[in-house]
């Protein structure tokens, strides 16, 4: 039986190399796999941020529109993202890898962010995210080390510059990219969507 993405997931959450290593040997699925594996953590952390739906009385289809639309305003996010470690690692650190495998690669790491649906549970939702952020950076860097063959050294300096890049885009034009994003999911859930104040903690 041939393996698949999905089935490495437990051994990324572990963050085992062996699994990037697995991936990487299977080119033809690896990446279909991988982004598949990014849009259900899309998924799960649109539903772990879902109160601002339910609090703005979303009707239940257009709840499942804005869910996808974020899901898939997530992998557009992630795809930027490989792309800056990709480019990062290819050009600062002359390591050279095909994009579809480095892709694949910090696709399957993002396997910790199928669990952002937690974020919900009330008290330890933010403790919950921060674990899964760290997480998930973790496995990233475990992608980086197999897919370019880096030192661990290595691979947080990529992280760290990867992170100086995407702090700039966002700061320059990923503003208007995210006005648009905002937009798009007011639209999808056909009304503005007003910030959710928990009982208590709103003006009085």
């Amino acid at each position: 039986m041939e393996i698949t993405a999905l089935d490495l997931i437990p051994s990324t959450l572990a963050l085992e190399a062996d699994a990037f290593r697995a991936l990487l040997a299977r080119p033809g699925f690896g990446l279909r796999g991988a982004l598949l594996i990014v849009f259900l953590a899309g998924v799960s952390t649109a539903f772990g941020q879902s109160v601002v739906l339910f609090a703005n009385h979303v009707s239940p289809r257009r709840f499942v529109a804005s869910l996808l639309v974020q899901a898939l305003l997530f992998v557009l996010t992630f795809l930027v993202w490989a792309a800056t470690v990709w480019a990062l690692a290819t050009l600062l650190l002359e390591r050279p890898a095909a994009f579809a495998a480095a892709a694949a690669a910090i696709g399957l790491a993002y396997a910790p962010q199928l669990f952002s649906f937690l974020v919900l549970t009330p008290y330890l939702g933010n403790g919950i995210g921060w674990v899964l952020s760290l997480w998930t950076l973790l496995a990233t860097l475990q992608a980086t080390v197999v897919t370019f063959d880096l030192t661990r050294l290595e691979s947080v300096l990529v992280a760290l510059a990867g992170w100086l890049v995407a702090q700039v885009l966002q700061r320059t034009i990923g503003r208007p990219v995210a006005r648009v994003g905002r937009w798009l999911r007011h639209q999808v859930a056909g009304k503005e969507l007003r910030p959710f104040e928990p009982p208590g903690l709103g003006p009085r």
